[in-house]
């Protein structure tokens, strides 16, 4: 009978040392992670809009645990969200929208060397092909400004003699 109240006792011991041991590490986690910034804080979305682009967003690093770097994305409306493997993110975004984070309905994607938020449940190829009407329609607002200016000159000219 004793040796059962050994084992009992043993196993006891053991599972406190365990409980223990991770209520340590989990503290230590919690009071290592990053302080959320005023922009990340969580707000309600007032309209599920589109994509847009969020001038806010970004990586951030810091050593947690063992001194271990760990890499962290925040956004507007995003607080600090751990990232798991950026270095594969990182080449895939160069190619193709990678969606880094999702809090609530908002999803926050990286494209090459932007970072876009949205509500709707857009896939990567939205995302690609939103991005480059985007960048179409700047282009053409550049050409467009460029030729009225060329004609405001040449009518100057003209007029000027």
């Amino acid at each position: 009978m004793s040796g059962v109240v050994v084992g009992v006792v043993v196993l006891l011991a053991a599972a406190v040392v365990v409980a223990v041991v991770v209520a340590v590490v989990v503290a230590v986690r919690r009071r290592s992670w990053p302080e959320t910034p005023a922009f990340a804080r969580p707000r309600p979305v007032t309209s599920p809009g589109g994509l847009v682009p969020d001038p806010n967003a970004g990586f951030f690093t810091d050593r947690g645990l063992a001194f271990r770097k760990r890499y962290f994305f925040v956004g507007t409306g995003c607080p600090p969200v751990l990232v798991a493997d950026f270095r594969s993110l990182d080449v895939l975004r160069r190619e193709q929208p990678v969606r880094i984070a999702r809090y609530g309905i908002r999803v926050w994607w990286w494209f090459e060397d932007e970072f876009y938020r949205e509500a709707v449940g857009l896939g990567a190829d939205d995302v690609r092909a939103w991005v480059r009407e985007r960048e179409r329609k700047r282009l053409a607002r550049q050409d467009r400004a460029r030729l009225l200016a060329e004609a405001e000159e040449s009518l100057r000219k003209r007029d000027n003699g």
